[in-house]
């Protein structure tokens, strides 16, 4: 399906809203339609559409809902976090603009009473830890995971440590998350000296720990994380349905799962499950298995990411395509679940070529909100981040990113935290000049 678009500085605009009602493989951009249309025109389908210089998205989103018959739940807002809008706009102006429906409207209002009752300080720092190690691939997946039972493991942890000890950071953090990757793949006694090495540098309010896949767990871990202070786990089945699971490329084990789950209940962890809308082969009827399986283990959060299709993974490469409708209805059983079930949404977020232009959203029950996915979503402190790939970005703006490798992060691990420490430096003195003067 080829468009043109005259102004080259439009063309993401008109992909972004043409990516609402088409898959994004399906979207050729013309490089032979030069000499046909006006700075203010674009081609699409041998239609050329007129627009005003604002109102580039909204002319052609009305198009095509008239042609598509399709009206998104989100409009055509197509940023990644519509809840930052709301620092500037009120519900009302959202819904002019964007032409957002009332549901969608409702959930970021009950996202920001929810994160007003919290209590952040942009001045306190936050940490995330990465571990890039995994079993295997899964088929939606664009991280720069390394796959395998790879005997870097333990040097890795080594280097992790070493950032750990070397990093100026305050005593007192925020939140900490380990994450990955799937940070449960690597062995018990990495764990534990992981673990040691956090604890007898930092304190802290919340720590999360990403105990993605059941196949990487046993009881041992468990008790491992908890005596460690670990409080938080994220134990992703991503559906609990076997051939779905093993069709995206990961084993499956029910009865271990349902095991771990109750082991990590048992040792008092809150615990939160992440599930994906569009995984090929789930329609929306088979999906609502999860839904009968989660009523009966009421986790405390429960995730829910709408699948993007990433560059770089195995689904992006073979142009798989998720079934918009499918995922529509879905998102709908969603919304009755959570509410006939008590959650409530804490946070929201979301992505290029996700599909339906849907979102990934948290829920939780009681009073079980992760910290550190507001704090990171949110902008709302600083984060640190230590491990091959991890980002930091300070709260004046300064990002840094570790190396993308293995053997980069071996080589540059001293000098990388060097420059992170820099960093943090520059920013506390500024911080100090602010609050005290000269």
């Amino acid at each position: 399906m080829k468009f043109y678009v005259a102004n080259n500085k439009k063309r993401k605009q008109v992909y972004d809203i043409l990516n609402i009602f088409y898959d994004h493989d399906d979207l050729v951009f013309d490089e032979d339609a030069s000499l046909k249309v006006y700075d203010k025109e674009i081609i699409f389908r041998e239609r050329k559409i007129e627009y005003e210089e604002a109102d580039l998205k909204r002319t052609l989103y009305e198009l095509l809902v008239k042609e598509t018959g399709y009206q998104s739940p989100w409009g055509y807002l197509t940023g990644s976090k519509p809840s930052k809008l709301l620092e500037k706009m009120s519900l009302a102006d959202l819904k002019e603009k964007y032409l957002i429906s009332d549901k969608k409207l409702k959930i970021l209002e009950d996202i920001r009473n929810l994160q007003e009752s919290m209590s952040f300080d942009p001045q306190d720092f936050s940490l995330y830890i990465n571990i890039p190690f995994c079993p295997t691939r899964c088929k939606y997946c664009s991280y720069p995971t390394i796959v395998g039972d790879r005997k870097e493991k333990g040097e890795y942890i080594s280097s992790l440590i070493y950032e750990i000890e070397n990093i100026n950071l305050p005593e007192g953090l925020d939140a900490i998350y380990i994450g990955g990757g799937t940070p449960s793949f690597i062995d018990e006694d990495d764990l534990e000296r992981l673990l040691y090495a956090i604890n007898n540098k930092f304190s802290y309010k919340e720590f999360t720990f990403e105990a993605g896949r059941e196949d990487t767990l046993n009881t041992r871990k468990l008790e491992i994380l908890k005596a460690g202070g670990v409080g938080r786990i994220s134990l992703n089945p991503q559906s609990f349905n076997k051939e779905v699971v093993e069709r995206a490329g990961r084993t499956y084990d029910y009865d271990h799962l349902l095991e771990i789950y109750q082991g990590a209940k048992d040792l008092g962890f809150i615990v939160n499950m992440d599930f994906i809308i569009g995984l090929i082969g789930e329609s929306s009827e088979l999906f609502r298995r999860n839904f009968e399986v989660l009523e009966a283990l009421r986790p405390d959060n429960i995730t829910f990411h709408a699948l993007a299709m990433k560059v770089g993974s195995k689904y992006f490469e073979g142009k798989v395509k998720a079934e918009r409708g499918e995922s529509l209805k879905i998102s709908q059983m969603i919304e009755d679940f959570v509410e006939e079930n008590s959650y409530k949404p804490y946070y929201l977020y979301r992505q290029k070529n996700i599909v339906s232009n849907l979102e990934n959203i948290g829920y939780e029950r009681g009073d079980s909100s992760q910290r550190y996915n507001i704090i990171i979503n949110e902008e709302k402190e600083s984060i640190i981040g230590l491990g091959m790939n991890a980002n930091t970005k300070l709260m004046n703006g300064k990002k840094f990113r570790n190396s993308r490798n293995l053997r980069d992060y071996f080589d540059k691990v001293q000098e990388e935290i060097w420059a992170k420490n820099e960093m943090i430096n520059e920013y506390n003195i500024s911080k100090h000049r602010r609050n005290y003067g000269n």
